[in-house]
């Protein structure tokens, strides 16, 4: 298997699990890029742009530190294309297609696709768009070792964005079942992919306390031990087993019909607010009501920003009893 590029292989000299982890799957979120970097600096490796091979004693097995897409973090941008970002291209349909192909993010999702086939852990770590919304993790799977996992990521809640996701990328309805994310594709192949949602995109400042998360889970996984740890001056027993995690699964994505619609609160424009059978939601400008669907969560709504170009309005999760 060649290297992609951005991705640099630690190779243990000892016997362990493939792990991978990637930053800057969407090139507009900083945070999980700053912590790769400085799991990458821990190896003496500072230019992210290129590749490489290299042993170390602190690794058993092999760790995969990598940026998602390179060239979508240069240019501070979701996506390359603007038409499919990184994370909605990996899907059998799509790597068929000469259609598909011909974009450079899926060119890129061509690259990486045998090193995340090969993993038994891959973390993607991203951030959200808003100050309001809350770290949780996003899987679409959720089995016994995806929850033992979670135990380990300080979240209350747990997202199984189930099939919904690639509803808007053009997936065939026969095929839509396989959501075309970069964890769903570890999943399909026999590995636990996850991906941690740290927090606000712009706050730096919460990147220690992210990158401290992400050595402990090395540590639960077995690629490290308590040895890199000390490197950061962490405590290796530090508990952040959470006892209290809910999950909640996607069952409804309210489509945009673009006629200038207007939330009933305020309170919608944040993340996982509680909502009733029938409440309102928001109503377009021509008197048409949106209400929910169900008893759940309003999660991932489009606020004044980014309102008048998403294709949804939001999405409804339910409790996973």
């Amino acid at each position: 298997m060649s290297l992609p590029s951005s991705v640099f292989h630690i190779k243990g000299i000892t016997p362990g699990p493939c792990v991978v982890v990637f930053g800057g799957t969407h090139g507009d979120e900083t945070m999980g890029m700053e912590v790769v970097k400085v799991l990458l600096g821990v190896f003496g490796i500072h230019d992210v742009w290129g590749s490489a091979t290299q042993e170390s004693e602190l690794i058993q097995g092999d760790l995969y530190l990598g940026i998602g897409n390179p060239e979508a973090v240069k240019r501070g941008t979701r996506s390359v294309s603007g038409v499919r970002d990184l994370n909605r291209c990996f899907h059998e349909a799509f790597f068929e297609s000469p259609e598909a192909l011909a974009l450079p993010d899926q060119q890129r999702a061509a690259e990486l696709k045998d090193l995340l086939a090969r993993a038994d852990y891959f973390f993607d770590l991203h951030s959200v768009s808003t100050k309001q919304t809350v770290p949780f993790v996003g899987v679409t799977t959720f089995s016994a070792a995806h929850r033992e996992i979670c135990r380990y990521i300080p979240v209350r809640y747990i997202v199984d964005v189930n099939s919904i996701l690639g509803q808007d990328v053009g997936i065939p309805r026969k095929m839509v079942e396989q959501t075309p994310t970069t964890c769903s594709w570890v999943n399909r192949h026999g590995g636990v992919g996850l991906c941690y949602e740290m927090g606000y995109q712009n706050d730096i400042a919460s990147v220690p306390y992210a990158l401290c998360v992400v050595v402990h889970l090395l540590e639960h996984v077995g690629v490290v031990d308590e040895r890199f740890h000390q490197i950061f001056s962490f405590s290796s027993d530090q508990n952040f087993i959470v006892s209290e995690q809910q999950v909640y699964r996607l069952v409804h994505c309210e489509r945009n019909k673009f006629k200038n619609f207007h939330y009933a609160d305020s309170r919608y424009t944040t993340s996982f607010l509680p909502v009733k059978t029938g409440e309102l939601i928001g109503t377009y400008q021509d008197k048409e009501e949106v209400r929910a669907y169900a008893d759940g969560l309003l999660v991932f709504p489009s606020g004044p920003q980014t309102l008048r170009d998403n294709k949804s309005l939001f999405y409804l999760a339910t409790l996973v009893v």
